[in-house]
């Protein structure tokens, strides 16, 4: 039964996270739960669960008495963690590059083939579980534990603004600029050309922001 009551909930966590990224469920758009009940004949109390999950993870947020709502993150507090986020990984890069292993530069090679399989295959989950390890994998090679720390944190709050606003589900891996930008990333890293690399990645970082002003999301 608790099993049941468990995957019911997955279920529900995963068709809403589908539906924002596949752009039938936009910012500020109403989670109401009785349809969702009824749509699916799931109970409400997984569906709750659900719910709750999301809110925490801040793609949907509780508005008390009135309900749940797909979040709609203001553009300056996206620019903020982008901005953030860039600086850090500058720093984290700027060490890694002199500090990075071969061992660690074929993990790095191998979740960039993964990662363009991901994307061929329109697989976001994937494709995101990658990229995150990606940038971790170079942050963690700067041995610094608060970059290692404050990175992360940064990753998953940017992770839900892409997922409100990228269109990963409607580019081609061919087009994509993340998996360029990862290809660039890597070779500098293999060439050991630290300047090179502070650049690739706070222009990773500015790409990534400029596409979604191009969505029309940050003006």
């Amino acid at each position: 039964m608790q099993e049941d009551k468990m995957q019911s909930k997955d279920h529900i966590y995963n068709l809403i996270k589908d539906k924002i990224i596949r752009k039938e469920l936009f910012p500020n758009t109403q989670i109401v739960e009785s349809q969702l009940s009824e749509e699916t004949g799931i109970s409400r109390t997984p569906i709750r669960e659900a719910v709750k999950q999301l809110s925490y993870e801040g793609i949907i947020t509780i508005i008390p008495n009135r309900g749940a709502f797909v979040s709609n993150p203001t553009p300056d507090k996206i620019k903020s963690v982008f901005e953030c986020k860039k600086v850090l990984e500058a720093a984290a890069i700027k060490i890694a590059c002199t500090n990075i292993t071969d061992k660690e530069l074929d993990v790095l090679e191998d979740l960039y083939l993964q990662g363009a399989k991901a994307h061929a295959s329109k697989d976001f989950y994937l494709f995101t579980k990658l990229n995150d390890e990606f940038h971790m994998t170079i942050v963690r090679a700067s041995k610094n534990s608060c970059y290692e720390k404050y990175v992360n944190e940064l990753i998953q709050r940017s992770n839900v603004y892409l997922f409100f606003y990228d269109n990963f589900m409607f580019t081609s891996a061919d087009d994509s600029e993340a998996l360029k930008g990862h290809a660039r990333i890597l070779a500098l890293l293999k060439a050991g050309d630290v300047n090179g690399c502070v650049e690739a990645i706070e222009k990773h970082n500015q790409v990534t922001l400029d596409q979604l002003s191009l969505n029309g999301i940050i003006q």
